[in-house]
């Protein structure tokens, strides 16, 4: 067998390879698992939620629910989807119209679903942010008021996996008002 021949072959061997091992699984709703292991990256301040009593930014958390130092992550695989330096702000059903627009729909019935079980303090407003677009869910985001807005940077799990279907993350979160 001739190099060449031999590098093809090698080359088909790794993409079927990869194809196969993907980097998560769709569960069939639409929420991808990721199966990588997960390193959180320590806030600046080494607190989650640190600053964002002042509206300043901080470093949060994804947990189970949006609330004050915690953000929840909507995350479909193999959708569309374009990371956003900002976060919008979903304020009324307009607001929150505008932002799943954009998104594929799969995605965009469970972004929704989601806003809808927030239970946003009179003392916050709720944004949200396509995050990521690669092979891992973010385990925290970091935010930070600046003159253009809130914004937004996931906090990505350390892997050197690669994959071939990306997962498209959306963070919903609360910032002070």
């Amino acid at each position: 067998m001739s190099p060449r021949t031999l590098r093809a072959s090698a080359a088909c061997c790794v993409f079927v390879l990869v194809s196969v091992l993907g980097c998560g699984s769709d569960s069939g709703d639409g929420n991808a698992t990721d199966t990588s292991t997960t390193e959180s990256a320590p806030s600046e301040s080494g607190s989650p939620g640190s600053d964002t009593s002042t509206g300043a930014g901080g470093h949060v958390v994804v947990g189970e629910s949006v609330e004050p130092g915690q953000a929840v992550i909507v995350s479909a695989s193999n959708v569309d989807g374009e990371t956003a330096e900002r976060a919008s702000a979903l304020v009324d059903q307009k607001s929150v119209d505008a932002f799943v627009s954009a998104t594929d729909a799969r995605l965009a019935a469970d972004v929704r679903t989601a806003i809808e079980e927030v239970q946003v303090p009179d003392d916050s407003t709720l944004f949200g942010a396509v995050v990521s677009v690669g092979c891992h869910t973010p385990t925290g985001i970091t935010w930070s008021t600046t003159f253009e807005g809130i914004e937004v940077a996931p906090v990505l799990p350390k892997s050197k996996v690669q994959c071939l279907v990306p997962v498209t993350s959306v963070a919903l979160f609360l910032v002070p008002s």
